[in-house]
């Protein structure tokens, strides 16, 4: 009987023992889990945390590019826009300086250049020299000079140089000092359009 009583008691001992070793198994476990929890969750937020700030750094990067974008293109427009005034206040004062410009002794030469251009663009073919009467004289003279019997005919008005034509005036060469004028503005606008479009 006694011995039995000690088994029992040995028994609930090792039982007590076997409880107390899994208790302590389970704690271990949990501290391990709890850790593993701890340290995944820190992952999880430095990994959220890293893409928020990406994603601030590029939205940040983003607007400043844009504002500098705005900034650059403004300027740009500034100075196409102070370009474009220049050059209209030039082409209105070069306009006000022509109506003297037949007084000018240069203009006998450049009368006579300007004939000659523009009967060169029609390669050898007999020309009609369509000028204003103003030029009358001074075109005749220039003719004779040249050894040319060009039909003249009086029908612009211009402050300078001439059309010429074939004598069907299916091609016509202008060469007044109006489209020289014209001409030089629409390429210097070009450069301006250049300027602003890049090309």
């Amino acid at each position: 009987m006694q011995m039995m009583s000690e088994q029992l008691t040995d028994l609930l001992i090792a039982m007590e023992e076997s409880t107390e070793e899994r208790i302590n198994e389970i704690i271990k476990q949990a501290h391990q889990d709890a850790e593993e929890i701890k340290r995944t969750a820190e992952e999880k937020a430095e990994t959220i945390k890293k893409s928020y700030l990406d994603s601030a750094e590029k939205s940040f990067e983003s607007e400043r590019n844009k504002l500098i974008y705005n900034a650059k293109s403004e300027i740009k427009m500034d100075v196409i826009k102070a370009k474009d005034e220049m050059i209209q206040s030039a082409f209105v004062e070069a306009k006000k300086s022509l109506d003297d410009l037949r007084d000018h002794e240069s203009y006998k030469g450049r009368f006579k250049s300007m004939i000659q251009e523009a009967m060169h663009e029609l390669g050898g073919e007999k020309a009609r020299l369509h000028i204003d009467m103003r030029d009358e004289n001074l075109c005749k003279q220039i003719l004779d000079e040249l050894n040319e019997n060009s039909e003249i005919v009086v029908d612009l008005t211009s402050a300078g140089g001439l059309n010429v034509s074939t004598r069907d005036e299916k091609v016509v060469v202008f060469n007044t000092i109006e489209s020289r004028l014209d001409r030089a503005k629409e390429f210097l606008e070009r450069q301006v359009f250049a300027t602003l479009y890049g090309d």
